[in-house]
This record gives structure tokens, C-alpha cells and sequence, in this order.
């Protein structure tokens, strides 16, 4: 079965075949589909009718504010058959441009140090919004600095145990 409904939430009846623009996509269950507009869906991972998994099952997803699609968790194992844990990771796909001012914002937060005299000039609404922004580009380019010092300390201590 390779067919798409709908189930009508007022009525609680399930529509006849729904027809799919495009190149069907394959067969699959375990799946995510998530609406981005009115005449478009996000399917994203699964398990293929051969019990091969395509990316992850067993996962949520949602839309985000600016139509980006979140994938959390899940697993890359057809669970009934082999489980070898779970993931705990967050993918984001960007399924349109950004907005001017995300795209602005993004950037004044990844270079705060380089524009720092000229921050506090802003707006106050558009300056919380930086603030906001700094914030998050600091935290991620520390995660960023921890996660590249594990790697490296994890390195040495191979090439050590190597020796």
C-alpha cells in the first residue's frame, strides 16, 4: 500500500485517495509527516515495507516558527528486531529561506565581539532581540569548544594507548 488519506477531524471519516504530485514516495511506516503549507508535507524517516530503516523511526517531528522542520529522538533500529539505543539528538531542516531579519539577527549574534560598540545603539526591542541572539551564539560556539577539546583529549589518549 502505497496511498495517502486524510481523516477528517469534524467528521471523523477518512477521505478517499488523496492524489500525490510528484514521484511517490516509498513505501513505509514509522514515519513523520509533517504539513509546512497547505498543499505540502515534510515526510521524513521510517521503516521501508523491506524492514530496511530510512534514516530514523520511532521519532517525533513539528514545525517550527519560521517553517522549520524539528526531528527529535527516535531510533536508527527497527526496534522489534534490534535496538541498539536511542537517540537523543535534534535535526532541524530549513525548508525555506530565513527571514531578513533572522538571517541579520544570526549574524550580528555570531559576530558580537567585531560589532559590541554599536549594539547598545539599537532599538530596545531590536536590541532584546539581539541580546537574545548573542546569548544563544555564545552558548553554542562554548558546546562547539567543548565538544572539539573532548575530541582532541580523546585523541591523544588513543594515540597514548596506541603506543
Amino acid at each position: 500500500m502505497n496511498d495517502l488519506h486524510y481523516l477528517n477531524l469534524d467528521t471523523w471519516t477518512w477521505s478517499g485517495r488523496i492524489p500525490i504530485n510528484g514521484e511517490n514516495p516509498k513505501h513505509r511506516s514509522w514515519h513523520t509527516l509533517t504539513a509546512i503549507a497547505d498543499d505540502t508535507l515534510f515526510l521524513f524517516g521510517g521503516l521501508s515495507a523491506d524492514n530496511t530503516p530510512l534514516s530514523k523511526l520511532w521519532h517525533t517531528a513539528c514545525l517550527g516558527k519560521e517553517n522549520e522542520v524539528m526531528v527529535f529522538g527516535g531510533s536508527k533500529d527497527d526496534l522489534l528486531s534490534l535496538d541498539t539505543g536511542h537517540c537523543n539528538d535534534l535535526l532541524i531542516f530549513q525548508t525555506q529561506p530565513y527571514s531578513l531579519l533572522r538571517s541579520c539577527l544570526d549574524c550580528i549574534g555570531k559576530n558580537a565581539i567585531i560589532l559590541e560598540s554599536q549594539i547598545s545603539l539599537l532599538p530596545p526591542k531590536l536590541l532584546q532581540q539581539v541580546l537574545k541572539k548573542i546569548t544563544f551564539w555564545t552558548a553554542a560556539n562554548h558546546r562547539e569548544e567543548q565538544r572539539a577539546q573532548k575530541e582532541e583529549k580523546e585523541k591523544k589518549c588513543q594515540w597514548i594507548s596506541s603506543d
